[in-house]
């Protein structure tokens, strides 16, 4: 049987800028015996993602169930059709995906699963060998620059928390992989999923150390419709969508000033970008304190617009 084939994709973001004993950061991961059932290769692939950070000195992630629920959706869908890319069958984005999930930070992703475009059934109880994880893990961590944007992923320093999606089609032994690495620095208040046109959003919340606040954008992308397996593709990277409005705290230039008190922020923006209903969406923008005065966004949300 000739086995397919993985094929990884890498998310680019744009700057405007629970009682088993785990494994310390950066130490080796004892290889489990024997198949792994989902929930325990979940575990060692944070266990897995934790050491590499550790071995560069960087704090481990936690495991995320809400992004957790993102990354399984769309790697069941990766291996059911066939494809590996940032764009779901139905068009999702992972950002829309993690939102739709229930998320409410800043997520990234890394995929990878078969590009034969052959539409499989899932293994609905699927083992996975602990050796096939580690293969996706090196392959992820082995890239090098300039193309080396999943190795970036995993050990960014500012991603706290990691979703793992996990599928296996019948019969096919190698597994499929997508991690959300999310950046978790703050609370904020609920969006509706759906919205009208020209409709008054209040966007509010509460950023944490140590991020300080810098803006609010709102950006669009067109509405989803499905996309072959064919042309997911003839992708391979995935770049967070631009804002097409910023606005920033008073003292800074911005169509509208964004009250900030403390750690705390309020501001309410129309929905219209030229008129043109889509999936919009929400970002927050902080400083980090090593970015000196560099935007990064910490969460973004979308939300259908008609």
């Amino acid at each position: 049987m000739v086995l397919p084939r993985w094929f990884p994709a890498a998310l680019l973001v744009l700057a405007a800028s629970g009682c088993t004993k785990r494994p310390a950061a950066g130490a080796p991961v004892p290889r489990p015996a024997g198949p792994l059932d989902l929930e325990a290769a979940r575990t060692y692939v944070i266990d897995l993602v934790n050491r590499d950070r550790g071995e560069l000195g960087l704090e481990p992630v936690e495991r995320d169930e809400v992004a957790e629920k993102a990354a399984q959706r769309h790697v069941d869908d990766m291996a059911q059709q066939g494809f590996t890319a940032h764009w779901g069958s139905d068009g999702s984005v992972p950002e829309q995906r993690y939102t739709e999930a229930g998320g409410e930070h800043f997520v990234m992703e890394n995929a990878m699963c078969f590009f034969d475009q052959q539409q499989r059934e899932l293994d609905p109880h699927p083992l996975f060998e602990a050796a096939e994880l580690e293969k996706i893990e090196l392959a992820f961590l082995s890239e090098k620059p300039p193309n080396d944007g999943h190795r970036k992923n995993i050990i960014k320093p500012v991603h706290n928390r990691l979703g793992i999606g996990l599928a296996k089609p019948v019969g096919v032994p190698q597994p499929c992989m997508a991690q959300e690495f999310v950046d978790a620095y703050g609370s904020y208040s609920g969006l509706p999923s759906k919205a009208r046109l020209r409709q008054t959003l209040k966007i509010e919340g509460e950023v944490e150390d140590p991020v300080k606040f810098g803006g609010v954008g709102v950006g669009r992308i067109d509405p989803m419709k499905p996309i072959s397996a064919a042309k997911l593709n003839t992708t391979s990277t995935y770049k967070v969508p631009e804002p097409y409005i910023l606005y920033f705290p008073s003292g800074y230039k911005t169509p509208k000033p964004v009250s900030v008190s403390g750690r705390q922020f309020s501001i309410e923006v129309p929905l219209d970008d030229g008129g043109r209903p889509g999936r919009y969406q929400v970002s927050i923008w902080g400083k980090y304190p090593d970015k000196g005065e560099e935007l990064v966004p910490i969460s973004l949300r979308t939300l259908i617009v008609n």
